[in-house]
């Protein structure tokens, strides 16, 4: 929304303070919905001051958008994940650490970057400051900067404050804590977004928040590209190829349950039903785990690849792979979700809990090449292939139909429902 100055019918640029630990050249979902606000926001009247860690290299430039960025002290800020390997637990003394920095290792980073964001604050005046969750000492910062300044304050919410997605004390005090935390974080905002109604109506039950303030914003897909509409929509079918790949594009996180995967796909190996199907992992998976498993080859990996490279990736695959955790398919949906149906590939949705988010929207836009079992079912799982199979031969020089109402769900459109909900 634009407003004018004075008298003069001047359209006046509001000015928004973003805070996020999380932003390109990052990757993953963090990084992307922060930056999707970024690019959009000006498009209807916002000056976007983006507040982040220092990355190698530079952020990408945006029209409208000043980066400010601030060193983390206390480790790489480059990498958000490293190789996962079901067969490793976290060290020890990282457990116990988290129990005593109060709120998260992001501590002094939080210090650092709040002593810019108050000279950010006089040097302009902001019209809100948004933060994003996690981690918490995002919410830290600009909760201090609110009552530093009393400038609106939105919290944006992609995971649970407590909960895998999260924070997940164990120790009474550090719990008592992070609760009171969130309890006065929320309170001091005027409005939140959450990237689900579950989230929305939980949060708002249990903080007490009204809950026609709270916007719900997945984190949808670029609009660049229409759903369907790549060169590469098309699918040639089998008769003239020997296997099929499916592919996992994506960071590889614990709580979608990758470990009842590899147990099923360990089960499966020597299976018929797997002949000719190699499944490809674009992102962070262990090829140590996957040779000592006995995986490959039924199993590749790349490793963490650049945004454009996943983006070929799949677009060149026959079939998509989604794994979607109880706690994913409870509070939200799979960040990929959204590009997967906009590349209009089958997907292969296995699921620890049916009937997740994320099932109920294939249902709705790709019902004909959507095909669901649970990941620890290893004979659904080789079924759903089967059928898969028999889904690309059938549908051979044809692409597949997404619903036109889709198109909701582009980053830009739901920017434009940001930018109509920020406190004016």
């Amino acid at each position: 929304m634009i407003e004018t100055s004075g008298n003069s019918g001047t359209p006046r640029l509001r000015r928004i303070l973003l805070v996020s630990y999380w932003y390109p050249p990052a990757v993953g979902a963090a990084a992307e919905r922060l930056h999707s606000f970024a690019q959009f926001l000006p498009d209807h009247g916002w000056d976007v001051q983006m507040l982040t860690a220092k990355r190698t290299p530079s952020p990408p430039g945006l029209p409208g958008v000043t980066v400010h960025q601030v060193r983390d002290p206390y480790g790489d800020s480059r990498h958000a994940f490293t190789d996962y390997d079901p067969r490793l637990r976290p060290a020890r003394w990282k457990s116990i650490l988290r129990e005593f920095v109060f709120p998260d290792r992001f501590i002094r980073w939080q210090r650092a970057a709040y002593r810019i964001a108050v000279d950010m604050a006089s040097a302009r005046r902001f019209d809100v400051i948004f933060a994003s969750f996690p981690p918490a000492s995002v919410v830290q910062l600009a909760q201090r900067l609110h009552r530093e300044t009393r400038i609106p304050l939105v919290l944006d919410f992609r995971d649970r404050w407590l909960g895998p997605g999260g924070h997940e004390p164990r120790r009474r005090k550090t719990l008592k804590a992070h609760q009171k935390l969130e309890r006065e974080a929320v309170a001091d905002a005027t409005a939140m977004i959450t990237v689900s109604d579950a989230m929305a109506d939980a949060m708002a039950d249990e903080q007490n928040f009204d809950r026609n303030k709270i916007l719900v914003l997945p984190n949808g897909y670029d609009p660049d590209i229409s759903p369907g509409a790549h060169g590469s929509g098309q699918n040639s079918g089998l008769s003239d190829r020997r296997t099929i790949t499916i592919a996992h594009v994506g960071t590889v996180i614990p709580r979608n349950r990758p470990d009842l995967f590899f147990k099923s796909m360990i089960a499966l190996k020597d299976d018929p039903r797997l002949q000719n199907v190699v499944f490809k992992f674009v992102g962070n998976l262990s090829p140590g785990y996957l040779k000592d498993a006995g995986l490959a080859p039924l199993i590749t990996t790349t490793g963490l690849v650049p945004r454009e490279q996943a983006r070929l990736e799949m677009r060149s695959a026959d079939a998509l792979l989604l794994l979607t955790g109880a706690y994913v398919g409870r509070w939200g949906h799979n960040a990929k979700l959204f590009e997967y149906l906009q590349s209009a590939r089958p997907i292969l949705c296995l699921e620890e809990t049916p009937g997740s988010n994320d099932c109920r929207l294939l249902e709705r836009f790709a019902p004909n090449h959507a095909f669901f079992a649970r990941v620890d079912d290893a004979g659904a799982v080789a079924d759903r292939i089967d059928q898969i199979k028999a889904c690309l031969t059938a549908r051979a020089g044809r692409a597949f139909a997404v619903n036109e109402a889709f198109r909701t769900y582009s980053r830009a459109n739901l920017t434009a429902r940001l930018a109509d909900y920020l406190p004016t």
